[in-house]
């Protein structure tokens, strides 16, 4: 059972998942140091996952991209009640968590899928968007994958994760609730200004093509972090057009292959924020890219303040796609 707990002074919310401790996992502490367990994404191992919910299948009938049920989910349908100590605020963590595998094969990394198969999966994600969106309960959707020991995934092979809350997250909440005021007060989206003025710039742009640019933040978080954003303002990720999925992916293809090849398959992950479900606010959704190169220890941990050895100045011209 799942429970989203609050802190008693910040408000602060946590999920307590007892299931996610029971995950399978297949990784050590070095990407690179693997073991020969059965893996239940695998072509002929269904019956070790839950049902299936999303399939794109080839000419031949077998399965491209798999989704289902997260089978150690964070957070469930499930509605149970249970006990809350008087002194403190907590409610049941209702939710949506599901797995998408991203492709039949065990090794290959997002960066060397091929196009078309990176447009299948993310068609695959937005069609179980949509469908969780339905559910009048959920309040936010969050879209990650995890590559990596250190950047979260238990199994290696590669996929995405789903899972979508009765809440909407605080660093999403802030990011929207930002935009507004920044709206009321210059008549703008920060992010378009922010796309109008990296291409001014220059210096920050790692690549961009005719409907997406890819830049190193000026406010970085993480050493090499990027951002995705499409050129024309857009609230809704699950909103992207057919061109537009091709567009994105050709230039996210490029920059996970850059960071694959540049840092020996780092672990990484990959977020996308995009307006709150049945939110009418305004918003500008993007991708963020973390690779996790170094370690938050105790002034991030104690502040939530994060200290970035790399300027972003210089991580794009790294990270620069010709």
């Amino acid at each position: 059972m799942s429970e989203i707990r609050y802190d008693l002074i910040t408000g602060k919310r946590v999920i307590i998942a007892t299931e996610r401790g029971k995950r399978p996992h297949d990784f050590n502490v070095n990407y690179e140091e693997k073991k020969n367990n059965t893996c239940p994404f695998c072509p002929g191992n269904e019956e070790m996952t839950p049902p299936t919910l999303v399939e794109i299948k080839d000419e031949k009938g077998n399965w491209l991209v798999r989704g289902f049920e997260n089978k150690f989910a964070a957070v469930n349908r499930d509605l149970k009640s249970f006990e809350v100590p008087s002194l403190y605020k907590a409610e049941y963590g209702y939710g949506v968590a599901e797995v998408i595998v991203e492709s039949p094969e065990h090794d290959v990394t997002f960066g060397s899928l091929s196009l078309g198969q990176m447009q299948k999966v993310f068609m695959a994600i937005i069609e179980r968007y949509k469908k969780i969106a339905q559910d009048d309960k959920i309040k936010y959707i969050q879209v990650f994958k995890n590559f990596g020991a250190r950047g979260g995934a238990s199994l290696e092979h590669g996929h995405w994760q789903i899972i979508a809350t009765s809440f909407i997250p605080d660093v999403v909440e802030k990011e929207v609730f930002g935009t507004q005021e920044y709206i009321k007060k210059n008549g703008k989206c920060p992010y378009c200004e922010i796309i109008e003025y990296e291409k001014r710039e220059g210096i920050r742009v790692i690549a961009e093509n005719d409907k997406f640019i890819a830049i190193s933040p000026y406010a970085s978080q993480y050493a090499y972090e990027s951002w995705i954003m499409p050129k024309e303002h857009q609230e809704r990720f699950e909103k992207l057009s057919e061109e537009d999925l091709i567009s994105l992916t050709k230039l996210l293809k490029t920059i996970i292959e850059k960071y694959e090849g540049e840092f020996n398959m780092p672990p990484y992950n990959i977020v996308i924020h995009t307006l709150p479900v049945s939110d009418i606010r305004n918003y500008h959704w993007h991708i963020e890219i973390m690779p996790r190169l170094t370690t938050a220890a105790g002034f991030e941990l104690a502040t939530g303040v994060y200290i970035n050895p790399m300027s972003p100045e210089m991580a794009a011209s790294v990270l620069k796609i010709e």
